[in-house]
């Protein structure tokens, strides 16, 4: 009676003892032998297979033959050599094993305490690690390499993911033998990303400035091939020199990450691989202009929990959107002809990857290009196509054998071959053993009822008669083997009944041998009841419902993703505004009853009822007219002093001098200050750096072109500015920082002078370099480019302007002095709290000024601060400007302006220059913009009423002649935006109720910038 428990007991130790067996087959080809060795490779046969040889590629009843870790043969007509052994899969599928093309899989991450203690000929910042090497730092991780196996991956490319240049990857096979023999492409990639990581310096602490240091690390890269290391050695240059041919893979992260990543490598004339994080859609047609591959996540979006309305009003729009909208990223790139490869980074546990890829392709994604994502796509772009991705004689043996198609909601991983090495996730003979069974022992018939997940079934007993009460049992099931055991007191027994057995007939049929509660043996068996599988049956159903929930039409993609974003970016106008009062700027001052026609971005004609005939003789286009009769047309105004529309940090305060640094690197187009400025009558900033630098970093001028890319937001052939400070903020008076130069109002002065020492120095060099002859210079090494001196050299140029952060008169005199003694001009001095004690000296520097209306007070250093400062300053003939400095004071720049007209009487018109004109003058773009003049950009903003009065609303803001903010359509665009929100809200209740996974709404703090905000974060 005991010789079938213990048979099968003696079958699973021999598997066992089997698989160990295997593993002392691993071992490195170059390794010594202690004692003999089996030098045999057993042919494997897979026949009578449906085999999907590569993505859209299918051959049924096929034969796949492999020896050792390659394919041999793959065909309908494959010979079977005698001895091989043969695996026969009808009615299952074989496919090429997976690639997953970005993970850290086994790389241990750098301890930072290591990094501060770290030696050698290294880069200087140690966010630049390029001679780190994967596959040096490699070490098997079973338990992440099984979890990615039983979900079909062979092969994955690993690298350490830490710092901004991150060394070299490595091609990655999951056999689990020896990293020497699994690692087989040790430089499978060079990796780069924005976040310093582990790295313990200070610098870089923004956006910015980890795009600065990339940017100069890539040009010490090139003179240190081109002689800079016959100067100094350095492994980090020398690795970034000669990995630059290999694929390169960016974690940029958001879709403007991604454009900011392809302009870098634009200008290196390298083309990355870029890693997105789900949101490609949003910017598609700009990223894939950029011809840049992508990797995508499998993992999406959890739904938001909005059941209670208050958490709901946590959730933004914007966030509701790329909930729906996320699934359907990879469809959209394909159908744009884009090219990428799937990730399971991001995912919790790889084996979610199944329903996410379910529900991209529910969103219109085609499966076949699903399949290549995961094969051919990454085997392609690390060049590994010759090895894996496919079924093909001479390839790895990189197999999944599953029960339906990979992405059959109902399909089963049962093993997956890696280097011709077998791993069993499902043995293929085990079906899913939940249901209704008669349980049937020797006399007794029971009821044994088998529910929870295939994976984690549950059981309980009950008998067959009238009592209904379930009795809890413990259930075990390995491979074919399963184990049962139930307290059987309330079922008739003297105590513990256990049972032991296989399963057959894909799990309708349990038999084997029990024993009872004295110790009795006997057969036993369980029938499921026909028809029963009510676990599966209710899994099916919660599918279906999550099925149909997400087959509902998506909406459309917004430009910007939130409320106030729009599905059609405006196009210029031809148009004609009648009977308005103008604000000319101009010599004709303000007019009445006047006429303004705009056409292809310009200002045509200004003038009293304008004939559209005249204007247009060779056409007969019909202008469409605006009646502005009763409001005010004006030209945009400008803000000289921003913060608005910064990504991830406004400062690199982490050093003096930060000069390198670049704001239109780090421009965010979706910010909702900018729509909120258009509202204001805002068409044009200066993106200015904080004020923690005694020299800080490269302004940038844009028009507010709300929607659009970040790409179209800046003002092509505008000069190039800078943002210098003075005063508290420099020395760190209000910080508590005491780690870094100057401490004092004198240590600042020392900066700037040392700073244009430098620079000179710097610029002589480069002169005599430059006018060596060619054949002098293939003989000489190239001076070094250094970034912080290049912008310096442009203000000793006169093609970079500087506005300085100042705030009293000692420091703003010292200042010009510098400049004065070292041959450069300060352009503007902004806030200027104190200009008007030495309006005489900015005059004779021929500085313009830019301050705020009535701040005074905030700080010691703004104790002499007076709301006359602006109108004394106009009154001694600067050219003033006001500024907001604040996002908030920005949308309402007319009413600060205005201000200047109670303190110390100025001319409306006048007043009005300062937010005009005046800042067009000091940013020296008055050719263009600042008026309403024929021929200058048609930047027109329509109010109602006198733009100076508190009472005057925006009705319309046209930039560039597009009309970007129209508030008649605000108004229908925030019913819109209701409805979506509803519609959406809707949808996520919807699939919570159907089980889908949620999660608690966050609340998102706006950012907001201002002068003296530290870190990537405000």
């Amino acid at each position: 009676m005991r010789q079938p428990f213990f048979t099968v007991q003696l079958r699973s130790f021999f598997l066992a003892l089997l698989g160990a067996w295997a593993l002392t087959l691993s071992a490195q080809q170059n390794a010594p032998v202690n004692g003999p060795h089996d030098r045999a490779e057993v042919l494997v046969a897979f026949t009578h297979a449906i085999v999907h040889t590569s993505p859209g590629v299918a051959l049924t009843d096929a034969t796949v033959l492999i020896k050792g870790d390659r394919i041999v043969e793959v065909g309908k007509r494959v010979r079977i050599p005698m001895g091989a052994e043969v695996h026969d899969l009808t009615g299952l599928h074989l496919w090429p094993g997976l690639v997953e093309p970005f993970s850290d899989l086994g790389v241990p991450a750098r301890e930072r305490d290591k990094v501060k203690e770290a030696s050698g000929a290294n880069y200087w910042n140690r966010a630049i690690t390029a001679s780190t090497q994967a596959s040096e730092l490699y070490a098997a991780d079973e338990k992440r390499a099984k979890a990615l196996r039983d979900q079909g991956f062979t092969t994955v490319v690993v690298q350490r993911m830490d710092g901004i240049a991150r060394g070299t990857g490595c091609a990655v096979s999951l056999s689990g033998r020896e990293p020497a023999q699994d690692i087989f492409l040790p430089h499978a990639s060079a990796n780069f990303s924005f976040s310093k990581g582990s790295s313990p310096d200070d610098y870089p602490n923004s956006l910015m400035g980890a795009i600065a240091v990339l940017r100069q690390a890539m040009y010490d890269a090139q003179w240190y091939a081109a002689g800079g290391n016959k100067e100094q050695s350095d492994v980090d240059l020398a690795a970034l020199t000669q990995r630059l041919d290999l694929p390169l893979v960016f974690d940029a992260g958001s879709a403007e990450n991604c454009l900011r990543a392809a302009r870098i490598a634009k200008e290196f004339g390298l083309q990355f691989i870029l890693r997105n994080t789900g949101d490609a859609y949003t910017r598609l047609a700009d990223i894939l202009a950029t011809g840049s591959p992508l990797i995508v996540p499998l993992a999406l979006p959890d739904a938001y929990d909005v059941e209670d309305p208050f958490d709901a009003m946590e959730v933004t729009l914007g966030q509701l959107k790329d909930w729906e909208l996320a699934p359907s990223n990879p469809a959209r790139i394909a159908e744009a002809n884009g090219v990428f490869a799937f990730t399971t980074q991001g995912l919790k546990d790889p084996a979610e990857m199944w329903p996410s890829l379910r529900r991209m392709v529910r969103n219109g994604l085609d499966s076949a290009t699903a399949i290549a994502a995961l094969t051919t796509v990454p085997a392609s772009f690390f060049r590994v196509a010759d090895q894996v991705g496919t079924l093909e004689a001479g390839k790895r043996a990189d197999l999944i054998i599953t029960s339906k198609h990979l992405l059959s909601a109902d399909n089963v991983i049962h093993e997956t071959w890696s280097s011709g090495k077998r791993f069993v996730a499902k043995p293929r003979h085990v079906e899913d053993p939940r249901g209704t069974f008669d349980l049937n022992l020797r006399s007794t018939i029971l009821k044994l009822r088998v529910q929870g997940t295939s994976e984690k079934p549950v059981a309980s007993v009950r008998s067959a008669g009238a009592d209904t009460t379930w009795v809890k049992a413990v259930l075990k099931i390995e491979g074919p083997v399963v184990t049962l055991w139930f307290d059987g007191a309330k079922l008739g027994y003297a105590g513990p009944v256990r049972l032991n057995g296989v399963i057959h007939d894909r799990g309708a049929i349990w038999d084997g041998q029990g024993q009872g509660p004295t110790g009795e043996w006997f057969a036993w068996s369980a029938i499921r009841q026909r028809g029963d599988n009510r676990g599966n049956r209710e899994e099916k159903r919660a599918l279906a419902a999550l099925d149909s929930i997400w087959s509902l039409p998506a909406g459309e993609v917004w430009y910007p993703m939130n409320a106030f974003g729009t599905t059609q970016l405006p196009d210029t106008e031809t148009v004609v505004f009648r009977n308005a009062t103008v604000w000319t700027n101009g010599p004709q001052g303000v007019l009445r009853n006047t006429d303004v026609c705009i056409s292809k971005g310009r200002i045509l004609a200004v003038g009293p009822k304008l004939s559209i005939a005249e204007l247009f003789p060779r056409s007969k286009i019909t202008v469409p007219e605006i009646d502005a009769t009763g409001m005010h047309l004006t030209s945009g105004l400008i803000d000289e002093h921003s913060h608005i529309a910064i990504a991830r940090g406004v400062n690199e305060g982490t050093q003096a001098i930060t000069s390198e640094v670049r704001i239109s690197d780090v421009i965010a187009p979706d910010d909702i200050n900018i729509h909120n400025a258009l509202a204001g009558g805002v068409t044009a900033v200066q993106q200015l750096h904080g004020s923690a630098n005694p020299i800080g970093g490269q302004s940038s001028l844009i028009k507010l072109r709300w929607g659009r890319s970040s790409d179209d937001f800046p003002i092509q052939g505008a000069q190039g500015t800078i943002k210098f400070a003075l005063g508290e903020n420099v020395k760190r008076s209000n910080w508590g920082a005491r780690d870094r130069f100057p401490q004092t109002r004198m240590g600042v002065e020392q900066v700037y002078y040392d700073a244009f020492h430098r620079a000179k120095d710097y610029a002589t060099e480069q002169g005599r370099y430059a006018s060596l002859k060619p054949k002098e210079k293939a003989a000489t090494t190239p001076p070094r480019r250094d970034l912080e001196l290049d912008a310096l050299v442009e203000i000793l140029g006169g093609t970079r302007s500087i506005t300085c952060h100042s705030y009293v008169q000692s420091e703003i005199l010292m200042l010009m002095h510098v400049a004065d003694s070292m041959g450069f001009q300060v352009n503007t001095f902004t806030h200027v709290l104190e200009g008007y004690k030495v309006t005489r000296e900015l005059k004779r520097h021929d500085a313009n000024v830019s301050t705020f209306s009535d701040w005074w007070a905030y700080k010691f250093e703004v104790n002499d601060a007076i709301p006359y400062n602006a109108a004394i300053m106009h009154e001694q003939g600067l050219n003033v400007c006001i500024n907001s400095d604040d996002a908030e004071m920005g949308r309402r720049l007319n009413q600060e302006a205005a201000k200047t007209i109670k303190y110390g009487g100025v001319a409306p018109e006048d007043a009005w220059k300062m937010i005009t004109l005046n800042p067009a003058k000091a940013l020296h773009l008055d050719s263009r913009m600042g008026s309403v003049e024929p021929g200058k950009d048609a930047d027109l903003v329509l109010w109602n009423d006198d733009p100076l009065s508190i009472r005057a609303k925006v009705m319309m803001t046209f930039i560039d002649g597009a009309r970007y903010y129209d508030r008649r359509r605000e108004l229908d665009q925030r019913m819109i935006a209701e409805a979506e929100r509803a519609r959406i809200t809707a949808k996520l209740l919807a699939a919570k109720q159907a089980g889908a996974a949620v999660r608690k709404a966050q609340r998102q703090e706006p950012e907001q910038w201002h002068c003296e905000t530290i870190g990537e974060h405000p």
